[in-house]
């Protein structure tokens, strides 16, 4: 009797709708070749390479999930020696949903905002970049991760850590909505509200535990358990809080092609069975 092979899945991936290299294809072609049978695009703050992404990944037999990552506010968190991010994933929205649009616009407003700042900072050092430049480049909907390969390139810094390290010491920061104004959104658009990454929230096991209670009581349906900034033990003891809790939990590379080139997608080799999510068809 034959063995049925296990479905890979990669949750986490961001392409050229926003600081990826890869077109939203090109993503999910590169996913049939790694033998990847379900995907999903969560591109920052946009939904604008998901139709492109489902219709390819109908073509090559990839099931895309629709998905998004948005940056929400870690002011509630406190001040702490270690530098917070709340990133939030939403899967099985409707992209064309007007909580969805005004999702997007708010934080496409704020994205804008903060980049014609930041490169209106760097004009005024002396760097040789502009906003006009960058969006000719990549769209408006660019971030650091492009200005920083742009810098690169042009001879300024090594490497993206220490350009990235030099943009985020100019303090040049964009609005953000709270989670729980993110995970209302998404949850009217039909979707599920998924936190990315926890270990970047900087909070202790016991405190992410607390944290998480809290937040299933406002939206929030799971966590990504598997992050390639997740050390084993990080992975076991968050799939044991999801169990306690009742909460999905989710994987991912966090793929962004040639600007992350040591995360390649679906190198953490996830599968079906590792991850508690309603695996639904793609919809659009």
């Amino acid at each position: 009797m034959d063995c049925i092979p296990v479905q890979k899945v990669d949750l986490h991936t961001h392409s050229t709708a926003s600081d990826g290299s890869f077109s939203p294809s090109e993503i999910v072609e590169e996913a049939k070749r790694k033998g990847i049978s379900i995907l999903s695009l969560t591109d920052h703050d946009t939904t604008n390479g998901i139709s492109e992404a489902i219709n390819r990944g109908r073509e090559l037999g990839v099931n895309v999930i629709p998905g998004i990552e948005v940056t929400a506010d870690t002011s509630f968190l406190g001040k702490g020696r270690r530098r917070r991010e709340f990133h939030i994933l939403g899967y099985y929205f409707d992209p064309e949903s007007e909580p969805m649009k005004e999702l997007t616009e708010f934080f496409h407003k704020s994205r804008v905002k903060r980049n014609e700042e930041l490169l209106y900072r760097l004009e005024e050092l002396g760097y040789d970049i502009s906003y006009s430049e960058m969006v000719r480049r990549c769209g408006t909907n660019f971030g650091k991760p492009n200005i920083a390969k742009l810098l690169i390139e042009k001879g300024y810094f090594r490497d993206r850590e220490e350009a990235i390290d030099f943009l985020s010491s100019l303090k040049v920061r964009r609005e953000k909505m709270d989670y729980r104004e993110v995970t209302r959104l998404i949850r009217e658009a039909g979707g599920i509200a998924v936190i990315a990454h926890p270990v970047t929230l900087g909070l202790s096991y016991r405190e992410l535990f607390c944290f998480l209670k809290k937040a299933r009581e406002e939206g929030i349906s799971g966590i990504e358990v598997y992050h390639y900034k997740h050390k084993a033990e990080d992975v076991v003891v968050f799939k044991e809080m999801c169990e306690e809790l009742n909460l999905l939990y989710t994987g991912g590379s966090d793929f962004h092609g040639e600007n992350k080139p040591c995360i390649d997608l679906g190198f953490l080799n996830v599968t079906v069975k590792d991850v508690k999510l309603p695996l639904r068809g793609s919809v659009g």
